[in-house]
């Protein structure tokens, strides 16, 4: 319970008059669950004592019907209350963690699964929410109901009554608190189960095309039905020991019910209390199993609030590895960018991907790179994004080191195309102006003429406003590289990266896209990564990449004329033409 008010504690400084007012109308609902009996009782007396009167007949009757009134509208604006809290409480935490997601660096994303940070943000979110919204009720009105009703009990019944009844009360909460305790770690592991579940569905929603295409829809079943067997297998584990409480309660209550009417009859014939009085003593037992075992579910909420808190805190208190600093500088431009003997390896790598690269980029060049896949091509260029740190090595930005600079203005000034094109579910002109969402209707049509997308708006029933599918799963290879394209292009970055974004485009369209950006690129700076040198030919130096290293560089009538990897591939292509 303290982990979750400390967990929530800001919340509850911010919104402190609402939970004042809550903590009003519980204590005000837990008096008036308790006067029906009393009142019952009463009535039951006046009736046996034969002192029953028109006057108090109309009384008893106004008084019974006033009270189910007054406890209907103080539940209603309570439960409004809360339900208004719970929804603002789960708004600020899932925004506090999609803020905190998006801080985190390529790193985390390789240390968590898509699955394990949606179920966090989710069911682990649901958990504390629910935890932290039902505590005040689950303690003030129940343990507020528990307590004025033994009071009431001892005070005006019989105190000898109250503690023979209610003592054995206690022992049963306390045989729930081992139970809860031991459930605890189930809990955990299905968590983990339920994570696991979770990514196993996302990746084969995703991967739906390719399972269709190599017919592996019965394997790709099992493997769903295995992870969710043993989703359920983990929850019959937490089932088990949450059986165990419900009878034993039920037993211990039986028990406190005979005491009560045993040693209540008794009383009546030593004359020490009236039938009105036991009548009442016995409703309040039975108003005592709500609040007892309503506590039992708060307990059990707590139990499962506490992992999920650990669980959230747990990526809440990840650090990014890339950040900026206090003193970082602002940037909106560049003259020259150098990798000075930059070597990389990614976190979890045994092997280096780049070792000893050194380039300088000037303003205004274009930059080809090539070499055989998985060379590091991509790896390389990369490193302007800033997603990890260069483990050895140094990129200078205008002689400055590039992490002395904001990472946001690091990232404003490059507009990359990466090999996977990820579209969203919204239409072609929303997902292009991804990359410059105040752009101009104008800028809109260039970037599409760049792209040379424009061809394809007479095949679009709607034009740009036409809606592309899941992950633009209607869409060709290359259409898809020519939205990203056009993305990146109306940003006007002044770093383009292609990244070999023209792969899936016939020779023709890629013509048509490197003549474009020769005309309305000049003067600023590309960079584009390619396996046919078609897209190269004309750049400004080419670098070839092979195990991680540059091999050669030059212009493509320099490397044409020295033997090496680049002279024999450009054979090969111009002989498979």
């Amino acid at each position: 319970m303290k982990k979750i008010i400390s967990h929530i504690g800001w919340f509850i400084k911010v919104e402190w008059k609402q939970y004042t007012i809550m903590f009003i109308l519980l204590i005000g609902i837990s008096i008036i669950s308790l006067a029906p009996a009393k009142v019952l009782g009463e009535a039951i007396d006046i009736i046996v004592s034969s002192q029953l009167t028109r006057q108090n007949f109309i009384w008893l009757f106004g008084l019974l019907l006033l009270i189910p009134v007054l406890r209907y509208l103080m539940s209603f604006l309570y439960n409004f209350m809360v339900t208004k809290e719970a929804q603002k409480l789960a708004y600020q935490l899932r925004s506090n963690y999609l803020k905190h997601l998006f801080k985190m660096d390529s790193k985390f994303y390789e240390m968590y699964e898509k699955g394990d940070l949606i179920s966090r943000v989710t069911s682990d979110l649901d958990s504390i929410t629910q935890a932290a919204t039902s505590l005040l009720e689950g303690i003030i009105f129940n343990v507020g109901l528990i307590i004025f009703a033994i009071a009431v009990m001892g005070m005006t019944i019989s105190w000898k009554l109250t503690i023979i009844s209610i003592t054995i009360m206690p022992i049963g909460i306390t045989i729930l608190n081992i139970i809860r305790n031991k459930k605890r770690k189930y809990i955990k592991i299905h968590r983990e189960i339920y994570a696991d579940m979770t990514e196993k569905v996302l990746e084969n929603v995703e991967g739906q095309k390719t399972i269709r295409a190599y017919v592996q829809e019965e394997n790709d079943l099992k493997r769903q039905y295995d992870a969710i067997n043993k989703d359920i297998e983990s929850w019959r584990y937490i089932v088990k020991y949450e059986n165990w409480f419900t009878p034993m309660f039920e037993v211990i209550y039986g028990i406190a019910y005979i005491l009560a009417f045993s040693f209540g009859t008794f009383y009546i014939m030593q004359q020490e209390m009236t039938l009105g009085g036991l009548i009442t003593f016995v409703a309040y037992i039975g108003q005592l199993y709500g609040p007892i075992t309503s506590i039992s579910g708060i307990f059990t909420q707590i139990n499962n609030a506490h992992i999920s808190i650990d669980r959230f805190e747990q990526v809440m208190n990840e650090k990014p590895e890339v950040h900026d600093e206090i003193d970082s500088k602002a940037i909106i431009d560049f003259n020259v960018i150098e990798f000075k003997d930059v070597t990389f390896k990614y976190p979890f790598d045994k092997q280096p991907v780049i070792k000893n690269i050194d380039i300088t980029i000037k303003k205004g060049q274009t930059i080809g790179i090539v070499g055989p896949t998985g060379a590091g091509k991509s790896t390389l260029i990369r490193q302007l994004l800033r997603e990890f740190n260069v483990s050895e090595g140094t990129i200078l930005v205008d002689n400055q080191p590039i992490q002395s600079y904001k990472i946001e203005d690091i990232r404003n000034l490059v507009g990359y195309v990466p090999q996977s094109h990820i579209l969203f579910r919204r239409s072609f002109d929303e997902n292009i102006l991804i990359g410059k969402p105040n752009a101009s209707s104008q800028m809109l049509d260039k970037a599409v003429k760049l792209a040379d997308f424009e061809k394809d708006l007479m095949f679009l029933h709607d034009g740009l406003h036409t809606m592309v599918g899941e992950s633009g799963v209607s869409l060709s290879g290359g259409q898809k590289q020519r939205l990203s394209i056009a993305r990146a292009l109306i940003k006007e970055p002044a770093i383009l990266i292609l990244d070999d974004s023209l792969s899936a485009v016939d020779a023709k369209t890629e013509d048509n896209i490197i003549n474009h950006l020769k005309e309305f690129r000049k003067g600023k700076t590309n960079i584009i990564i390619a396996h046919r040198f078609s897209a190269i030919h004309d750049a400004d130096i080419i670098l070839v990449l092979e195990s991680g290293r540059i091999t050669q560089r030059g212009t493509h009538q320099e490397l044409i004329r020295q033997e090496g990897w680049y002279k024999t591939q450009f054979i090969e292509q111009m002989t498979m033409r």
